[in-house]
């Protein structure tokens, strides 16, 4: 295995970037998983105060990231034989990650997403075709190839049960540590789906609504919305580090001993989308940089998400590793 390296898996796909006032927020508080809402009227045109044209995709977000600060990276990503798949290569190798995974289908068009941002902190909704990425491949064959000692995963296509575990046995088989964010076709399973998996996890993360969701899907309406309480709760899925991020409110990590927690920057942000993505990868990162150290992994963490809202897209605001000297790192 190569020395100090990860293998990112998940999507790559072109962000259209929408910003817009037009709409109205609506509180939905009946609701436990869907606390708010954004309205559009019905019919109308909804106009943009600003549109910009981005790279995103889990996969790709994390590797370049990683990359970004320092750590040999590789990628599996699945593309079109198109335009937008040949830019992505492009960005790949001009960051100097290792695209020997990469798959191109030449059947499905590159993945693409519309972003609408808005509200005082910009959060987005996503509207995702995934493309190509639903294509992805991760049979025996492909990810007997994975040579790193770490694998960080991201949302993945539906796929077959068979092919998720071979994933995670092979890994545990050849004592590589899988950091999962989770997406949606996995939250879906719930808890009990996704325990087999868990305890082959070295961290697991996933924002507040998508832990409150994984809980609520075993312990039903009595669950309350602590979290501390959820945090050790899932915790004892097996996992060696749980996290839960919180927004801009900060970021909570539970160790099976330990309880770690970090406020957000009081930092305006002009979008949230990649937020997830630099933190979970950043703080994995900094387990890598220093060793294991939890509280430095997750100032690192804080700080390198807060720096990706301040710029439009998910990978632009993204720290590099010349810079964290300023931040005594």
């Amino acid at each position: 295995m190569l020395k100090n390296t990860v293998t990112t898996i998940g999507g790559a796909t072109r962000d259209i970037m929408f910003y817009t006032d037009d709409m109205v927020l609506v509180d939905n508080k009946h609701d436990l998983l869907r606390k708010k809402l954004i309205g559009f009227e019905y019919g109308a045109k909804v106009y943009s105060k600003d549109v910009s044209f981005t790279f995103g995709g889990g996969g790709m977000n994390t590797a370049i990231n990683f990359a970004g600060l320092g750590i040999k990276t590789q990628t599996i990503l699945s593309i079109g034989d198109d335009m937008v798949g040949h830019q992505i290569l492009a960005e790949l190798r001009d960051n100097k990650i290792s695209t020997r995974l990469v798959q191109t289908n030449i059947k499905t068009i590159s993945g693409t997403s519309f972003v609408i941002n808005v509200g005082r902190f910009n959060e987005h909704v996503i509207f995702a075709y995934r493309g190509a990425n639903s294509k992805i491949d991760l049979t025996k064959k492909l990810v007997a190839k994975i040579n790193t000692p770490w694998v960080y995963l991201t949302s993945l296509p539906k796929s077959g049960k068979a092919t998720f575990k071979f994933l995670f046995d092979e890994c545990d088989k050849k004592k590589q540590k899988i950091a999962w964010n989770p997406g949606t076709n996995q939250l879906k399973l719930g808890l009990k789906g996704l325990s087999k998996y868990m305890k082959c996890t070295h961290v697991f993360d996933v924002n507040r609504d998508e832990a409150l969701e994984l809980v609520v899907s075993v312990k039903g309406k009595k669950t309350k919305d602590n979290i501390k309480a959820i945090l050790k709760f899932l915790h004892q899925y097996g996992q060696e580090i749980t996290v839960i991020t919180d927004g801009h409110r900060g970021a909570h990590v539970y160790d099976g001993s330990k309880y770690y927690y970090r406020a957000a920057q009081k930092r305006a942000g002009i979008n949230t989308t990649g937020a997830g993505d630099a933190f979970g990868s950043s703080f994995v990162a900094g387990l890598i940089k220093y060793n294991g150290d939890i509280q430095r992994a997750l100032k690192l963490a804080i700080i390198n998400s807060n720096s990706v809202i301040s710029k439009i897209g998910a990978q632009e605001g993204l720290l590099k590793v010349r810079d964290l000297n300023k931040y005594n790192l």
